[in-house]
């Protein structure tokens, strides 16, 4: 795997780790052994897009080496050539190494499972996820920087990767491009049905229509940016809008990106729905543009 993505991951899931506050719950009756679920013949595919270039990365479990650890053959192929190589997984620790124990790093495509989590936090939310028919509950964190924004998402039940995604800029030749990535979970026996509770989880936002309507003039440019942050600050001091620190002030510290205002307008005329606006407004705060 490309080590720049590897860093991106390991710092979101370091990031979800922490937000769950670093517990997991124990396994299923047929995993009492193994902090990690996995069982030799057990496979994971996934589908890896880098701009216009496709490739994909197979995960086959094989015989356990002892109690703790599981032979795993990783098996990389493109347009050009197929690579594979082979390592140990600790089901233990979650670290796996060359057969010559030389490397040891975190494998981030399962996590120990079931994951329990921190409901509170907003930094990961719980969605449906549909994954080949399957209606799975899955735990969501995305970090945005400065540089562009990634997003996980782990199988709650099983603590199967299922997408990343990352969309942001790099440097590519001395030059800052616009770059976008994903890696899909496109094949797995782990995932062979409905999770135990598939209920699409309930959403308390529920956003006044005035401040709807100065959505709409903000986008239209009926007013400035400084009326349209007094409808931010309403939705932040009644709860409406969940942000990281506890103020009710809300204060425009640079100018607003256009894609924030084109969301504004399309919510105003029902293109988008809440939940859409309040992740844009969400990324103001998070992001500093907006300071609360």
């Amino acid at each position: 795997m490309n080590a720049k993505l590897t860093s991106v991951i390991v710092l979101a899931v370091v990031v979800l780790m922490f937000q769950t506050g670093n517990t997991f719950a124990q396994q299923d009756t047929s995993c009492q052994s193994h902090d990690i679920c996995v069982h030799p013949g057990d496979h994971l595919k996934y589908q890896i897009n880098l701009g216009a270039v496709s490739s994909s990365q197979t995960y086959t479990f094989g015989d356990m080496v002892d109690g703790n650890n599981i032979k795993v053959t990783e098996q990389y192929a493109d347009q050009n050539n197929t690579e594979t190589s082979t390592f140990i997984l600790n089901v233990k620790t979650g670290f796996m190494h060359d057969e010559q124990n030389t490397a040891n790093m975190p494998f981030l495509q399962i996590l120990p499972a079931p994951i329990a989590y921190n409901k509170s936090s907003t930094a990961v939310t719980q969605q449906l996820h549909d994954f080949n028919g399957f209606k799975r509950t899955a735990l969501v964190t995305t970090q945005t920087g400065v540089n562009g924004s990634f997003q996980v998402q782990y199988d709650v039940q099983t603590g199967v990767l299922l997408n990343e995604h990352f969309v942001g800029v790099a440097t590519l030749l001395g030059r800052p491009v616009m770059v976008e990535s994903s890696n899909n979970l496109v094949d797995t026996n782990i995932i062979n049905s409905d999770s135990a509770s598939t209920e699409t989880p309930k959403s308390n936002t529920a956003i006044p229509s005035w401040v709807k309507n100065n959505a709409k003039w903000w986008s239209e440019g009926n007013i400035g940016d400084a009326e349209f942050v007094k409808g931010i600050q309403y939705l932040v001091s009644n709860g409406i809008m969940q942000v990281p620190h506890d103020s009710s002030q809300a204060v425009l510290s640079q100018q607003i990106p256009s894609w924030v205002k084109n969301n504004a307008g399309w919510w105003s005329d029902g293109s988008i729905g809440d939940e859409d606006f309040v992740k844009a407004i969400q990324y103001l705060i998070n992001s500093g543009i907006i300071k609360v």
